[in-house]
């Protein structure tokens, strides 16, 4: 377990959406993706996902763990397939990694906007599908959720608030203090943002539901998710992830934190990372050991 003192109580202002788009260096082809196309009942369209399988998926009668990978804001379902070295990081396992398109949600049920029920998306919708489809472990003990920037802070809502469905969760370069009951998201010339919107009226009840500072301590330490942070040293979002692992170290509940100097807000950070929690999982989850 590493840690870094926390900076300071958040305060987030004048951030556009733009601010989470990732700096695109590179690209990598993936392989053994599958499209999984599908009618989503809780947004009542169809979406679709990546989905990439073992290398010995179809000449085996194995089941898998599965890990749910979200995309950042301003990209799709195809990005960590395309943008990293993932399907040759997942070859050295044997599990399932399933990447949904989260549009712009922050995979939050939208307090502003009840048709957009991105979370109930995920979790109601998309899920169960993935363990209808495909040879699946179809229990909390061999799933996770990891995700970068928007889907950073994805993963540790969804890993934390359905802590009873997730064994672990990894939150890269993460947006984790974007729904703090006192921030402030305000555009330009002080026009609130459209994100603020997801979240809630700051210091509202919707914002705190949606707060993962909030949700971990909400969580039994015998159920908690295992948890892996990272976060480069010169990101701007490092002060907000400091400050988690610093709750999480307080609270006294086991964490792996990774902060990289000096690293951004990047694809190479996040190939990097991909690939470290793919390790993490294969050590330290006991549904993904032996994978």
């Amino acid at each position: 377990m590493s840690f870094r003192p926390v900076l300071g109580l958040l305060l987030v202002s004048s951030i556009a959406p733009a601010v989470f788009a990732a700096d695109v260096k590179q690209s990598v082809v993936a392989k053994n993706i599958k499209q999984l196309c599908y009618p989503s009942a809780a947004l009542g369209m169809e979406r679709c996902s990546h989905i990439l399988l073992p290398t010995d998926y179809e000449s085996s009668t194995d089941r898998y763990p599965v890990l749910y990978l979200l995309h950042g804001l301003g990209d799709d379902h195809t990005a960590w397939a395309y943008m990293t070295n993932l399907s040759g990081y997942a070859s050295r396992y044997k599990i399932i990694i399933a990447m949904p398109d989260g549009g712009r949600s922050f995979y939050v049920n939208s307090a502003a906007n009840p048709k957009e029920k991105f979370e109930d998306a995920i979790v109601q919708d998309f899920i169960p599908l993935v363990d209808k489809t495909y040879r699946t472990i179809p229990l909390p003990r061999a799933r996770a959720v990891a995700g970068l920037s928007m889907g950073g802070y994805g993963a540790a809502f969804l890993g934390l608030k359905h802590y009873k469905k997730f064994a672990a969760l990894g939150a890269f370069s993460a947006a984790i203090g974007l729904s703090r009951p006192a921030a402030q998201m305000n555009g330009p010339n002080g026009q609130p943002n459209p994100i603020a919107a997801l979240f809630g009226a700051p210091n509202s009840d919707d914002r705190k539901a949606r707060d993962p500072f909030d949700l971990v301590e909400k969580v039994p330490m015998a159920e908690m998710p295992a948890i892996y942070v990272a976060c480069g040293g010169q990101d701007f979002l490092i002060a907000s992830n400091r400050e988690f692992v610093d709750l999480l170290s307080k609270k006294k509940i086991p964490y792996e934190y990774r902060e990289i100097s000096p690293r951004g807000h990047t694809w190479d950070f996040w190939d990097d990372h991909i690939h470290e929690f793919l390790n993490f999982l294969s050590h330290h989850v006991v549904g993904f050991r032996g994978i």
